[in-house]
């Protein structure tokens, strides 16, 4: 009887931050879209060493998408899995996402082209839609729940 071979897999483990920014009294919600517009997801990047949070939320926005925001709440963390090769070996991904609800603060999005290749503004019942990971769908309807549009939110309404 032939015995199945194990396959060491090594693991290694990320910690993001991201946020779901908000304008408008009719709520429109920041994405940046990959691989030929067939990703759609939430501005989010890798925690650098020293820094807190909602630092790196703010901090990954402006750099993926060129807009400035906010922190108004934490929205909690997400985690997932995935694999990728590194040198023909399989590495096992464990990266736990922490998302806050930010409000816009200004500035028009423009895409950091080594990151990813759009950043748009969406209606958010359409950005329910097209986000492409059911957990950044779920992230984005605690952000809704919580959303109160106030004067200082300088964003213009849709089509104005």
């Amino acid at each position: 009887m032939r015995r199945k071979r194990q396959v060491r897999v090594a693991r290694k483990r990320v910690v993001s931050a991201g946020g779901v920014v908000l304008r408008g009294r009719v709520p429109e919600v920041l994405v940046v879209s990959l691989k030929g517009g067939r990703v759609v997801t939430l501005p989010k990047g890798q925690v650098e060493p020293g820094e807190r949070y909602p630092e790196t939320a703010v901090r990954e926005v402006r750099e993926e998408t060129g807009v400035e925001a906010a922190v108004v709440s934490p929205l909690g963390k997400v985690r997932y899995y995935f694999t990728v090769r590194n040198g023909g070996e399989p590495v096992t991904v464990s990266k736990e996402v922490h998302y806050f609800l930010m409000v816009y603060r200004g500035g028009e999005p423009r895409p950091q082209l080594t990151e990813v290749e759009e950043a748009f503004f969406l209606p958010a019942s359409e950005a329910l839609e097209r986000l492409s990971y059911p957990n950044e769908r779920e992230t984005l309807l605690k952000a809704l729940a919580r959303w109160r549009p106030s004067r200082q939110d300088s964003s213009p309404e849709p089509g104005a």
